[in-house]
Protein backbone atom coordinates (compact mmCIF):
# COMPACT_ATOMS: atom_id res chain seq x y z
CA UNK A 1 0.00 0.00 0.00
CA UNK A 2 1.43 3.35 -0.99
CA UNK A 3 0.20 4.94 2.26
CA UNK A 4 1.84 2.35 4.53
CA UNK A 5 5.30 2.26 6.09
CA UNK A 6 6.24 -0.97 7.84
CA UNK A 7 9.06 -2.17 10.07
CA UNK A 8 9.52 -5.85 10.90
CA UNK A 9 11.31 -7.22 13.94
CA UNK A 10 13.23 -10.47 13.89
CA UNK A 11 10.67 -12.08 16.21
CA UNK A 12 7.85 -11.85 13.67
CA UNK A 13 6.28 -8.67 15.04
CA UNK A 14 6.42 -5.22 13.62
CA UNK A 15 5.03 -1.73 13.40
CA UNK A 16 2.99 -0.21 10.58
CA UNK A 17 2.11 3.46 10.11
CA UNK A 18 -0.31 4.84 7.56
CA UNK A 19 -1.71 8.20 6.55
CA UNK A 20 -4.67 6.58 4.77
CA UNK A 21 -7.86 8.24 6.06
CA UNK A 22 -9.61 4.87 6.42
CA UNK A 23 -6.86 3.60 8.73
CA UNK A 24 -5.32 6.69 10.34
CA UNK A 25 -8.59 8.23 11.53
CA UNK A 26 -9.04 5.54 14.19
CA UNK A 27 -7.09 2.81 15.92
CA UNK A 28 -6.00 -0.20 13.92
CA UNK A 29 -4.29 -3.46 14.80
CA UNK A 30 -2.85 -6.04 12.44
CA UNK A 31 -2.31 -9.66 13.50
CA UNK A 32 -0.62 -12.49 11.62
CA UNK A 33 -2.45 -15.81 12.01
CA UNK A 34 -1.47 -19.18 10.56
CA UNK A 35 -4.96 -19.92 9.21
CA UNK A 36 -7.67 -17.30 8.78
CA UNK A 37 -10.42 -19.93 8.44
CA UNK A 38 -9.51 -21.47 11.81
CA UNK A 39 -9.58 -18.01 13.40
CA UNK A 40 -12.83 -17.13 11.60
CA UNK A 41 -14.53 -20.19 13.14
CA UNK A 42 -13.03 -19.55 16.58
CA UNK A 43 -14.19 -15.93 16.55
CA UNK A 44 -17.62 -16.89 15.15
CA UNK A 45 -18.07 -19.20 18.15
CA UNK A 46 -17.55 -16.10 20.33
CA UNK A 47 -20.09 -14.07 18.35
CA UNK A 48 -17.47 -12.08 16.41
CA UNK A 49 -17.98 -12.02 12.64
CA UNK A 50 -15.02 -11.29 10.36
CA UNK A 51 -15.65 -9.60 7.04
CA UNK A 52 -15.03 -11.28 3.69
CA UNK A 53 -11.51 -12.29 2.74
CA UNK A 54 -9.37 -9.67 1.01
CA UNK A 55 -6.54 -10.82 -1.25
CA UNK A 56 -3.61 -8.51 -0.60
CA UNK A 57 -0.32 -8.29 -2.44
CA UNK A 58 1.42 -10.36 0.25
CA UNK A 59 -1.28 -11.96 2.42
CA UNK A 60 -4.93 -12.88 2.62
CA UNK A 61 -6.74 -10.59 5.07
CA UNK A 62 -10.00 -10.47 7.02
CA UNK A 63 -11.20 -7.53 9.10
CA UNK A 64 -13.65 -6.61 11.83
CA UNK A 65 -14.28 -3.38 13.71
CA UNK A 66 -14.57 -3.39 17.48
CA UNK A 67 -17.44 -1.58 19.24
CA UNK A 68 -15.38 1.66 19.31
CA UNK A 69 -14.76 1.55 15.54
CA UNK A 70 -11.14 0.42 15.70
CA UNK A 71 -10.18 -1.76 12.74
CA UNK A 72 -8.74 -5.20 13.54
CA UNK A 73 -7.10 -7.06 10.66
CA UNK A 74 -6.07 -10.72 10.61
CA UNK A 75 -3.54 -11.67 7.93
CA UNK A 76 -1.83 -14.82 6.81
CA UNK A 77 1.97 -14.69 6.94
CA UNK A 78 3.45 -12.95 3.87
CA UNK A 79 3.80 -15.16 0.79
CA UNK A 80 7.04 -13.40 -0.14
CA UNK A 81 9.40 -10.93 1.54
CA UNK A 82 8.41 -7.28 1.71
CA UNK A 83 10.55 -4.93 -0.38
CA UNK A 84 13.51 -3.32 1.34
CA UNK A 85 13.01 0.24 2.55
Amino acid sequence: MATLVQWESSGGGGLMLSDNDEIASRGAAFFYVADIEVERERLRSLGIMLGDDIEGDYSRLAQVSDPDGNLLTLATPPRRPFPAA
